[in-house]
Protein backbone atom coordinates (compact mmCIF):
# COMPACT_ATOMS: atom_id res chain seq x y z
CA UNK A 1 0.00 0.00 0.00
CA UNK A 2 1.34 3.46 -0.89
CA UNK A 3 2.04 6.04 1.81
CA UNK A 4 -0.79 8.18 0.42
CA UNK A 5 -3.24 5.29 0.75
CA UNK A 6 -1.99 4.54 4.26
CA UNK A 7 -2.47 8.16 5.27
CA UNK A 8 -5.99 8.20 3.84
CA UNK A 9 -6.81 5.05 5.81
CA UNK A 10 -5.55 6.72 8.99
CA UNK A 11 -7.63 9.81 8.25
CA UNK A 12 -10.74 7.69 7.76
CA UNK A 13 -10.19 6.33 11.28
CA UNK A 14 -9.78 9.89 12.54
CA UNK A 15 -12.98 11.06 10.84
CA UNK A 16 -14.84 8.05 12.26
CA UNK A 17 -13.77 9.02 15.78
CA UNK A 18 -11.60 5.90 16.17
CA UNK A 19 -8.79 7.95 17.64
CA UNK A 20 -6.74 5.21 19.31
CA UNK A 21 -6.64 3.28 16.04
CA UNK A 22 -5.77 6.46 14.15
CA UNK A 23 -2.78 7.01 16.45
CA UNK A 24 -1.51 3.48 15.73
CA UNK A 25 -1.94 3.94 11.98
CA UNK A 26 -0.18 7.31 11.93
CA UNK A 27 2.68 6.06 14.09
CA UNK A 28 3.17 3.15 11.70
CA UNK A 29 3.52 5.64 8.84
CA UNK A 30 5.98 7.69 10.87
CA UNK A 31 7.94 4.56 11.72
CA UNK A 32 8.80 4.33 8.02
CA UNK A 33 9.03 8.08 7.35
CA UNK A 34 9.70 10.03 10.55
CA UNK A 35 9.63 13.43 8.80
CA UNK A 36 6.24 13.04 7.09
CA UNK A 37 4.89 16.49 7.95
CA UNK A 38 1.27 15.71 7.10
CA UNK A 39 1.24 12.54 9.20
CA UNK A 40 2.91 14.39 12.09
CA UNK A 41 0.37 17.20 11.98
CA UNK A 42 -2.58 14.83 11.81
CA UNK A 43 -1.10 12.88 14.73
CA UNK A 44 -0.88 16.12 16.73
CA UNK A 45 -4.53 16.82 15.89
CA UNK A 46 -5.60 13.33 16.98
CA UNK A 47 -3.64 13.55 20.23
CA UNK A 48 -5.29 16.88 20.96
CA UNK A 49 -8.71 15.32 20.39
CA UNK A 50 -7.68 12.58 22.83
CA UNK A 51 -6.89 15.34 25.40
CA UNK A 52 -3.18 14.40 25.25
CA UNK A 53 -1.90 17.96 25.10
CA UNK A 54 1.72 17.18 26.00
CA UNK A 55 1.98 14.54 23.28
CA UNK A 56 0.20 16.83 20.80
CA UNK A 57 2.69 19.65 21.48
CA UNK A 58 5.69 17.35 21.05
CA UNK A 59 4.47 15.97 17.72
CA UNK A 60 3.54 19.43 16.46
CA UNK A 61 7.05 20.68 17.24
CA UNK A 62 8.42 17.80 15.17
CA UNK A 63 6.10 18.70 12.29
CA UNK A 64 7.20 22.34 12.24
CA UNK A 65 10.87 21.37 12.61
CA UNK A 66 10.51 19.16 9.55
CA UNK A 67 8.42 21.42 7.34
CA UNK A 68 8.10 24.86 8.90
CA UNK A 69 4.86 26.53 9.92
CA UNK A 70 1.96 25.83 7.57
CA UNK A 71 -1.69 26.85 7.70
CA UNK A 72 -2.47 23.39 9.10
CA UNK A 73 0.20 23.40 11.83
CA UNK A 74 -0.72 26.98 12.79
CA UNK A 75 -4.37 25.95 13.17
CA UNK A 76 -3.53 22.93 15.30
CA UNK A 77 -1.21 25.03 17.48
CA UNK A 78 -4.06 27.50 17.83
CA UNK A 79 -6.31 24.66 19.02
CA UNK A 80 -3.64 23.61 21.50
CA UNK A 81 -3.31 27.14 22.91
CA UNK A 82 -7.10 27.48 22.95
CA UNK A 83 -7.36 24.26 24.98
CA UNK A 84 -4.79 25.73 27.38
CA UNK A 85 -6.85 28.95 27.65
CA UNK A 86 -3.95 30.99 26.32
CA UNK A 87 -6.29 33.14 24.29
CA UNK A 88 -3.84 35.73 22.98
CA UNK A 89 -1.35 33.13 21.76
CA UNK A 90 -4.20 31.12 20.27
CA UNK A 91 -5.43 34.22 18.42
CA UNK A 92 -1.97 34.77 16.94
CA UNK A 93 -1.89 31.16 15.71
CA UNK A 94 -5.34 31.31 14.11
CA UNK A 95 -4.43 34.63 12.50
CA UNK A 96 -1.29 33.00 11.07
CA UNK A 97 -3.38 30.09 9.77
CA UNK A 98 -5.71 32.47 7.95
CA UNK A 99 -2.80 34.44 6.48
CA UNK A 100 -1.08 31.23 5.36
CA UNK A 101 -4.14 30.27 3.35
CA UNK A 102 -6.26 28.09 5.62
CA UNK A 103 -9.37 27.30 3.61
CA UNK A 104 -12.84 27.53 5.04
CA UNK A 105 -13.88 29.65 7.98
CA UNK A 106 -12.81 27.67 11.05
CA UNK A 107 -9.63 29.61 11.80
CA UNK A 108 -11.51 32.91 11.44
CA UNK A 109 -14.24 31.66 13.79
CA UNK A 110 -11.68 30.56 16.37
CA UNK A 111 -9.87 33.89 16.00
CA UNK A 112 -13.17 35.66 16.71
CA UNK A 113 -13.77 33.42 19.76
CA UNK A 114 -10.30 34.23 21.12
CA UNK A 115 -10.93 37.96 20.79
CA UNK A 116 -14.33 37.49 22.45
CA UNK A 117 -12.66 35.68 25.36
CA UNK A 118 -10.22 38.59 25.66
CA UNK A 119 -13.04 41.15 25.62
CA UNK A 120 -11.78 42.58 22.32
CA UNK A 121 -15.21 42.94 20.79
CA UNK A 122 -14.34 45.01 17.72
CA UNK A 123 -11.62 42.53 16.72
CA UNK A 124 -14.00 39.63 17.35
CA UNK A 125 -16.66 41.29 15.20
CA UNK A 126 -14.15 41.84 12.39
CA UNK A 127 -13.07 38.19 12.28
CA UNK A 128 -16.67 36.92 12.49
CA UNK A 129 -17.78 39.31 9.73
CA UNK A 130 -14.92 38.10 7.53
CA UNK A 131 -16.09 34.51 8.08
CA UNK A 132 -19.65 35.52 7.20
CA UNK A 133 -18.43 37.04 3.92
CA UNK A 134 -16.40 33.95 3.09
CA UNK A 135 -19.34 31.56 3.60
CA UNK A 136 -22.69 33.32 3.30
CA UNK A 137 -24.66 30.14 4.08
CA UNK A 138 -22.88 29.32 7.35
CA UNK A 139 -24.69 29.99 10.61
CA UNK A 140 -21.65 30.03 12.92
CA UNK A 141 -20.43 33.55 11.99
CA UNK A 142 -23.90 34.94 12.73
CA UNK A 143 -23.99 33.11 16.06
CA UNK A 144 -20.71 34.78 16.98
CA UNK A 145 -21.93 38.19 15.84
CA UNK A 146 -25.01 37.62 18.01
CA UNK A 147 -22.86 36.64 20.99
CA UNK A 148 -20.82 39.81 20.57
CA UNK A 149 -24.05 41.85 20.52
CA UNK A 150 -25.21 40.02 23.66
CA UNK A 151 -21.95 40.92 25.38
CA UNK A 152 -22.52 44.55 24.42
CA UNK A 153 -26.15 44.45 25.60
CA UNK A 154 -27.28 45.39 22.10
CA UNK A 155 -30.84 44.82 20.85
CA UNK A 156 -29.27 43.67 17.56
CA UNK A 157 -28.51 40.30 19.18
CA UNK A 158 -31.97 38.88 18.46
CA UNK A 159 -31.83 39.86 14.77
CA UNK A 160 -28.33 38.45 14.30
CA UNK A 161 -29.20 35.17 16.03
CA UNK A 162 -32.41 34.88 14.01
CA UNK A 163 -30.23 35.02 10.89
CA UNK A 164 -28.10 32.20 12.31
CA UNK A 165 -31.21 30.13 13.13
CA UNK A 166 -32.63 30.69 9.63
CA UNK A 167 -29.43 29.32 8.09
CA UNK A 168 -29.34 26.25 10.34
CA UNK A 169 -32.76 25.51 11.92
CA UNK A 170 -31.41 22.28 13.43
CA UNK A 171 -28.38 23.93 15.05
CA UNK A 172 -29.19 23.56 18.75
CA UNK A 173 -26.51 26.01 19.87
CA UNK A 174 -27.76 28.77 17.55
CA UNK A 175 -31.33 28.16 18.76
CA UNK A 176 -30.23 28.25 22.41
CA UNK A 177 -28.45 31.59 21.95
CA UNK A 178 -31.53 33.00 20.20
CA UNK A 179 -33.70 31.98 23.18
CA UNK A 180 -31.14 33.56 25.51
CA UNK A 181 -31.27 36.84 23.60
CA UNK A 182 -35.07 36.89 23.73
CA UNK A 183 -35.14 36.05 27.45
CA UNK A 184 -32.67 38.82 28.24
CA UNK A 185 -35.13 41.34 26.79
CA UNK A 186 -37.63 40.41 29.54
CA UNK A 187 -37.74 41.80 33.09
CA UNK A 188 -36.08 39.41 35.61
CA UNK A 189 -39.35 38.15 37.16
CA UNK A 190 -40.93 37.41 33.83
CA UNK A 191 -37.68 35.86 32.62
CA UNK A 192 -37.73 33.24 35.40
CA UNK A 193 -41.32 32.35 34.57
CA UNK A 194 -40.33 31.74 30.95
CA UNK A 195 -37.37 29.62 32.11
CA UNK A 196 -39.74 27.47 34.17
CA UNK A 197 -42.08 27.03 31.18
CA UNK A 198 -39.17 25.91 28.99
CA UNK A 199 -38.00 23.43 31.63
CA UNK A 200 -41.49 22.01 32.12
CA UNK A 201 -41.85 21.21 28.42
CA UNK A 202 -40.93 17.56 29.03
CA UNK A 203 -39.89 15.56 25.98
CA UNK A 204 -39.85 18.62 23.76
CA UNK A 205 -37.02 19.93 21.63
CA UNK A 206 -36.28 22.54 24.29
CA UNK A 207 -35.88 19.98 27.07
CA UNK A 208 -33.59 17.82 24.91
CA UNK A 209 -31.32 20.70 23.84
CA UNK A 210 -28.26 20.57 26.08
CA UNK A 211 -27.12 24.02 24.94
CA UNK A 212 -30.45 25.51 25.92
CA UNK A 213 -30.30 23.84 29.34
CA UNK A 214 -26.88 25.45 29.78
CA UNK A 215 -28.27 28.86 28.81
CA UNK A 216 -31.13 28.50 31.30
CA UNK A 217 -28.74 27.40 34.06
CA UNK A 218 -26.49 30.41 33.47
CA UNK A 219 -29.45 32.79 33.49
CA UNK A 220 -30.49 31.36 36.85
CA UNK A 221 -26.97 31.90 38.19
CA UNK A 222 -26.98 35.47 36.92
CA UNK A 223 -30.32 35.93 38.70
CA UNK A 224 -28.72 34.80 41.96
CA UNK A 225 -30.47 31.42 42.25
CA UNK A 226 -27.53 29.01 42.38
CA UNK A 227 -29.58 26.11 43.76
CA UNK A 228 -31.90 26.21 40.73
CA UNK A 229 -28.90 26.70 38.46
CA UNK A 230 -27.35 23.52 39.88
CA UNK A 231 -30.63 21.66 39.35
CA UNK A 232 -30.66 22.70 35.69
CA UNK A 233 -27.05 21.67 35.16
CA UNK A 234 -27.90 18.35 36.86
CA UNK A 235 -30.79 17.84 34.44
CA UNK A 236 -28.43 18.39 31.52
CA UNK A 237 -25.85 16.02 33.05
CA UNK A 238 -28.42 13.27 33.61
CA UNK A 239 -29.96 13.65 30.15
CA UNK A 240 -26.76 13.90 28.17
CA UNK A 241 -23.97 12.36 30.29
CA UNK A 242 -22.24 15.70 29.93
CA UNK A 243 -18.87 16.21 31.76
CA UNK A 244 -19.07 19.98 31.27
CA UNK A 245 -22.52 20.06 32.90
CA UNK A 246 -21.16 18.10 35.85
CA UNK A 247 -18.40 20.68 36.31
CA UNK A 248 -20.82 23.59 36.06
CA UNK A 249 -23.18 21.88 38.51
CA UNK A 250 -20.27 21.58 40.95
CA UNK A 251 -19.40 25.27 40.62
CA UNK A 252 -23.05 26.26 41.15
CA UNK A 253 -23.28 24.06 44.24
CA UNK A 254 -20.09 25.63 45.60
CA UNK A 255 -21.52 29.12 45.12
CA UNK A 256 -24.74 27.93 46.80
CA UNK A 257 -22.74 26.80 49.85
CA UNK A 258 -23.31 23.07 49.20
CA UNK A 259 -19.63 22.30 49.63
CA UNK A 260 -19.79 18.54 50.27
CA UNK A 261 -21.82 17.88 47.12
CA UNK A 262 -19.60 20.25 45.16
CA UNK A 263 -16.44 18.47 46.31
CA UNK A 264 -17.71 15.05 45.18
CA UNK A 265 -18.47 16.33 41.68
CA UNK A 266 -15.27 18.36 41.39
CA UNK A 267 -13.20 15.30 42.28
CA UNK A 268 -14.86 13.25 39.54
CA UNK A 269 -14.30 16.07 37.03
CA UNK A 270 -10.66 16.45 38.01
CA UNK A 271 -9.89 12.75 37.64
CA UNK A 272 -11.43 12.92 34.16
CA UNK A 273 -9.69 16.15 33.10
CA UNK A 274 -6.57 16.50 35.29
CA UNK A 275 -5.02 19.25 33.16
CA UNK A 276 -7.80 21.77 33.87
CA UNK A 277 -5.89 24.25 36.02
CA UNK A 278 -8.94 26.22 37.24
CA UNK A 279 -10.68 23.00 38.24
CA UNK A 280 -7.53 21.78 40.01
CA UNK A 281 -7.12 24.98 42.00
CA UNK A 282 -10.82 25.10 42.89
CA UNK A 283 -10.80 21.53 44.20
CA UNK A 284 -7.60 22.00 46.21
CA UNK A 285 -8.88 25.26 47.75
CA UNK A 286 -12.23 23.67 48.64
CA UNK A 287 -10.62 20.66 50.34
CA UNK A 288 -8.17 22.87 52.26
CA UNK A 289 -11.02 25.15 53.32
CA UNK A 290 -13.01 22.18 54.63
CA UNK A 291 -9.95 20.65 56.32
CA UNK A 292 -10.44 17.41 54.37
CA UNK A 293 -6.71 16.88 53.93
CA UNK A 294 -6.73 13.07 53.88
CA UNK A 295 -9.28 13.12 51.06
CA UNK A 296 -7.19 15.73 49.23
CA UNK A 297 -4.03 13.64 49.59
CA UNK A 298 -5.80 10.54 48.28
CA UNK A 299 -7.09 12.41 45.23
CA UNK A 300 -3.69 13.97 44.49
CA UNK A 301 -2.05 10.56 44.64
CA UNK A 302 -4.62 9.25 42.16
CA UNK A 303 -3.88 12.16 39.85
CA UNK A 304 -0.12 11.60 39.59
CA UNK A 305 -0.20 8.93 36.84
CA UNK A 306 -2.66 10.90 34.67
CA UNK A 307 -1.77 14.53 35.44
CA UNK A 308 0.34 15.10 32.32
CA UNK A 309 1.59 18.69 32.20
CA UNK A 310 0.09 19.32 35.67
CA UNK A 311 2.13 16.61 37.41
CA UNK A 312 4.49 19.21 38.90
CA UNK A 313 1.54 21.12 40.41
CA UNK A 314 0.18 17.88 41.89
CA UNK A 315 3.53 17.06 43.50
CA UNK A 316 3.71 20.64 44.79
CA UNK A 317 0.38 20.32 46.59
CA UNK A 318 1.39 16.95 48.02
CA UNK A 319 4.57 18.49 49.43
CA UNK A 320 2.51 21.21 51.11
CA UNK A 321 0.44 18.51 52.85
CA UNK A 322 3.55 16.82 54.26
CA UNK A 323 3.78 13.13 55.14
CA UNK A 324 0.61 11.14 55.78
Amino acid sequence: MSSTAELEEALQLKRAGKLDQAVIALEEILGRSSSNVLALTHLADVQLRRHKTTEAAEVLDRAESAGGTTAFTARIRGELRYRERRWREAAACFRDAAVLGDRGIWSLLQLARCHLRLGELDAARGAAAQAAERDERASAPWVLLGEIALREGSDDAVDLLERAHERAPDDEYAYAKLIEARLLQLPPGEREREVQILLRSGGSRDRANRHLLGVLARLRSEGGDEHRAAETWRERREQHGDPYARKMEAYALRRAGELEQAAVLLRACLLEDPEDLILFRTYVHLKNRRGALDELRATLEQLIPVAGARRGAVYGELRKLGPA
